[in-house]
């Protein structure tokens, strides 16, 4: 029972993750692929301002004196062979196989608080459909982006790929998971 279901999940993974390509059509639709790990990263540029990307869920999403005000739960992301890895190392009393291609860790409960700076850019990958499939890599607006967060309900766990310049988020970008 437990090997069909991994091998379902897995077809059911991988059918969502083909290129689909309608007949007599010239357009493809190509779900994005995550890299294999995505764990949080801080540094400086050339110009010394401070770079940081991460994983996150969002916890609460508010207006606050005019400004946009996301909390962040960070996450580390794994994706295939390191996501069973990953498994491994934090259930290594389990015995069946990990039936996932992504594994999600979230191991600190702290919870980060930034402004969204008025400039932000924002890419949902299922926000709205083109010919029955999702339209991946959708550039919205701010009043999008918060009326997508907002119908999900939150705190929702929806991963989104964070950008942070000297303490203000810069770009958001939904991680699709299947």
């Amino acid at each position: 029972m437990r090997k069909t279901y991994l091998l379902l999940s897995s077809l059911i993974f991988c059918a969502l993750f083909v290129t689909d390509v309608h007949a007599g059509s010239h357009q493809e639709t190509v779900t994005p692929v995550p890299p294999q790990v995505i764990v949080p990263t801080s540094n400086k540029d050339k110009h010394g301002n401070t770079l940081e990307k991460t994983m996150a869920y969002v916890k609460t999403l508010q207006v606050k004196n005019g400004k946009l005000i996301v909390s962040l739960d960070y996450i580390q992301w794994f994706f295939g062979e390191a996501a069973v890895k990953a498994y491994r190392q934090d259930h290594p009393l389990e015995k069946e196989d990990y039936p996932m291609p992504y594994y999600i860790r979230n191991s600190s409960p702290k919870i980060r608080t930034f402004e969204i700076s008025p400039r932000a850019s924002f890419t949902l990958q299922t926000n709205s459909t083109q010919d029955e499939n999702f339209h991946w890599n959708e550039s919205v607006n701010t009043d999008t982006f918060k009326k997508f967060v907002l119908s999900k309900g939150i705190p929702y766990q929806l991963p989104f790929h964070i950008e942070v310049t000297n303490g203000i988020v810069t770009k958001i970008t939904e991680q699709y998971i299947p």
